[in-house]
Formats: C-alpha cells, sequence, structure tokens
C-alpha cells in the first residue's frame, strides 16, 4: 500500500461520478512517479526480500500485543465475528458489498487492465463524493483469492482508521509490492493482519507453522519459511481459495501473487511466534 495525495475539486459531486477522475489521477501518479511501472520491473527481488525479511522486531515495533488484540476484537465485533476461528470464505465481489453494506462504506467495482491496472489490487477513500462517506474501490480482473484479500484488507482500513483515529487525507492504495513498507506502517500493518488472520486462523496456523513443536511457539525462526512450510502453504491455498501456481517461469500475475503469499504466511507467523496469536 502506497499512499498518494490526489487532488479534487471542491464541488459536490455524486461519488460515482467523481470515482473515474479520481482513479484516473491515481493511475497518473502512479505512472508519473513510476511506483507501478517499478514495482513489476522488481517483483522477483521483492519475492526475495520477503522471504529472507524478519518479520518478528518490525511487528514489535509497530504495534504491541495490546494493540493487536483490539484490532482483532473491534474487527469481530462489526464485520468477521469468527476472526481466528475459522478461515474466511471467498464470495462474489457482489455478496462483498451486500455483506458490508450497512457499515457506512461505499464500493465501487473496477476491472483496471493493463499492466498499470493490473498492479492495482484496490484502494480507500477517506471521503468521497456528496455523501461524505469513505470509499472502497477493488480491482476485479484479478484472481478471487486476491479480490477477497483486496476487500479484507481496505475494510481493514475502515476498522483500524477509528482505533489510530487517523486523520490523513489522502488516498491509499494497494499495489501488489511494497508489501515490505508494510512492517515500518502501523496502519498498513494492522490491514495485513486482518487479512492474514482471515486467511491463516489460529488451529490451521499453529499446524502449518509451528509442527511438530507444541506449547507456545518459540522465537527463533525469523527469516526464511522452511520449504516443507512453504510447500505447506502453496497446497492450503490451492485446497483452500483455488490459487495455485505452475511451473517456473511464473507469470507476472503469478508472481504478484506468490509476493502475497509469502507476506501474509510470514505475518502470520510471526504474530504465534512473537504474540502467541
Amino acid at each position: 500500500m502506497v499512499a498518494v495525495r490526489i487532488v479534487t475539486t471542491s464541488a459536490p459531486r455524486e461519488s460515482f461520478l467523481t470515482f473515474d477522475e479520481l482513479a484516473a489521477d491515481i493511475l497518473k501518479a502512479c505512472q508519473a512517479s513510476q511506483l507501478l511501472s517499478a514495482s513489476s520491473r522488481s517483483v522477483d527481488s521483492e519475492i526475495r526480500l520477503l522471504a529472507q525479511h524478519d518479520y518478528g522486531r518490525p511487528l514489535r515495533r509497530s504495534l504491541a500485543r495490546s494493540e493487536v488484540r483490539e484490532i482483532v476484537s473491534e474487527a469481530k465485533s462489526t464485520v468477521w465475528p469468527h476472526l481466528n476461528d475459522e478461515s474466511v470464505r471467498l464470495v462474489s465481489p457482489r455478496e462483498f458489498t451486500r455483506f458490508w453494506s450497512g457499515l457506512g462504506v461505499q464500493f465501487k467495482l473496477a476491472k483496471l487492465g493493463g499492466a498499470e491496472g493490473l498492479a492495482l489490487l484496490g484502494f480507500y477513500v477517506r471521503k468521497m463524493g456528496a455523501s461524505h462517506l469513505p470509499l472502497i474501490c477493488v480491482n476485479t480482473a484479478h484472481h478471487p483469492a486476491a479480490i477477497g484479500a483486496a476487500f479484507s484488507h481496505e475494510m481493514g482500513h475502515h476498522l483500524t482508521r477509528r482505533l489510530f483515529d487517523s486523520r490523513k487525507e489522502h488516498t491509499q492504495f494497494l499495489a501488489y509490492t511494497a508489501y515490505i513498507e508494510h512492517l515500518d506502517d502501523p496502519e498498513e500493518l494492522a490491514a495485513d493482519i486482518l487479512v492474514s488472520l482471515g486467511v491463516f486462523p489460529e488451529t490451521i496456523a499453529r499446524q502449518i507453522f509451528m509442527k511438530p513443536r507444541k506449547g507456545r511457539p518459540s522465537k527463533h525462526a525469523a527469516e526464511e519459511l522452511p520449504h516443507s512450510v512453504c510447500a505447506t502453504v502453496l497446497k492450503y491455498f490451492e485446497a483452500r481459495y483455488g490459487l495455485s501456481f505452475g511451473k517456473p517461469p511464473l507469470s507476472t500475475k503469478e508472481l504478484q501473487y506468490l509476493a502475497a503469499v509469502i507476506h501474509f504466511a510470514k505475518l502470520r507467523r510471526a504474530l504465534l511466534t512473537e504474540y502467541d496469536i
């Protein structure tokens, strides 16, 4: 997720009219700063960085255990009553919007193609249109698992905005790289934590990341996931969410999904090893 400041006119207009201008402004801002084009060229290096990075220390630095528990409690009370108890179920984008229609958020579904469009998974705007309600936009050109993660991440921003009492006025967008940057941004990390807990509820997380150790997890597994754990994670995503990866060389889209899988898996393990959550 990268924050981009979007300048819009002050005249009140309906959200469906201002959305196209906002999306165009976001893509122009990304292209001008070469954020998306650079990310597409560096996805291989980012995957290697994600795989080798220690997630424990940045997690502790960004969010205390009590803060993580508060974030989870807020999410369970408003959006995901079974968060961390059972894995989230993938539904159609329209069902996502229907389930969450009473939460004071506008939704926009957009199928954004092209290299720059596909790099954008979704974005969250704190005030949009005449209603001044927050807006969540998700790019439906992606795999259902990526769409579901984008919906959950952006809804995480809506929930944690109140917890962090954020006064930020800029638009935040979720691109398929830059996950490492989330570790140094408490708001981004909080949104990612909700996705990670939804994908890997506690029972499944302990089976995948802690086996064969019993009891409270050790803190020695700081960096790379063992090959056996990586294989288990990939099989889990294929069986549970229908997300599979072909034989190398992987396509650009497969690489972007792999980066997300590594990020959310390592974040979930860190929640266990650091906070026993």
